[in-house]
């Protein structure tokens, strides 16, 4: 069936995407995604579901799906589009967006209007209203400015973005260097409360997260951090950055769902500049 929002037109059966009637060069399992969602809406889809539809004959990780989502978002947004696409249910799985339900005008999208205002209503009503408006639209903008806040002082070619959370970010600036070099955006965070806000207020933005293994007196706060993670749905690939790791270290972060430890900050970069196939670094 063919979709079409926007300037885009999606093709689900032929699995092509169009923006302004030209063709726009997309990966056909991010097309393959939304038809999904599209397909299921309003209900969600679970990861498990999505996994097996779109890599039905392949083993992949849940972060290939994450990954995927992120992927997708990014070329809508680099086409021009700024509206909502995909919707992340921690836990659960990924749902069509709201508003893309109803640009597409698919059933049960469209939401009631309210009731005017009358001479019928109490003048406490009322007045709430008043109230309420300015509040409402000062709430909009604040999360507005927040959302944006993330790309403030950006290069304007940055081609992914990564958290790296370290209680001694002096330590690791060597490497963040060498990632900015590659056109990766390094955004540093020293608490593992502080990463889980930054991961949940800027859902989708990360391609990654690197972390230490102990900060303060907390020596397994990087394990813990992998953790609530993906207990809440996060499926950003998770590598740790540490000194002397032990082989238990390096199974519980497998087991929590980690993607790998890096000692050296040459087996660091072997496991992050492949998420971007568009470094600069040659083999």
């Amino acid at each position: 069936m063919k979709f079409r929002f926007n300037r885009f037109e999606l093709d689900t059966e032929l699995l092509s995407l169009t923006v302004g009637g030209a063709p726009l060069a997309a990966d056909a399992r991010g097309v393959q995604l939304l038809g999904l969602l599209i397909e299921a809406w309003p209900e969600h889809r679970e990861q498990r579901f999505l996994l097996e539809k779109i890599w039905p004959t392949t083993v992949v990780a849940h972060w290939s799906l994450a990954r995927l989502v992120s992927d997708t978002r990014k070329l809508f947004a680099n086409a021009g589009y700024t509206g909502a696409l995909i919707q992340t249910l921690h836990g659960r799985g990924y749902r069509l967006a709201p508003e893309l339900a109803l640009e597409l005008g698919l059933p049960g999208s469209a939401t009631e209007e309210p009731p005017s205002p009358s001479r019928h209503w109490p003048r406490v009503a009322l007045l709430s209203l008043v109230l309420a408006l300015p509040l409402a639209a000062g709430i909009a903008w604040w999360q507005a400015a927040e959302s944006d806040r993330l790309t403030v002082g950006e290069a304007a070619d940055v081609i992914g973005r990564v958290l790296w959370v370290d209680d001694h970010p002096e330590n690791n600036l060597e490497e963040r260097r060498f990632l900015e070099s590659q056109r990766i955006a390094v955004y540093a965070a020293t608490s593992t409360d502080d990463a889980l806000k930054l991961l949940a207020m800027y859902d989708g933005r990360y391609d990654a997260v690197i972390s230490d293994m102990g900060r303060g007196e907390e020596s397994l706060a990087g394990l813990k951090l992998v953790e609530a993670m993906r207990e809440g749905g996060d499926e950003t690939p998770f590598y740790m950055y540490t000194i002397f790791p032990s082989e238990e270290q390096r199974r519980l972060i497998i087991n929590a769902g980690g993607q790998g430890v890096a000692v050296t900050s040459k087996e660091l970069y072997g496991l992050i500049l492949p998420l971007f196939p568009e470094t600069r670094v040659s083999d």
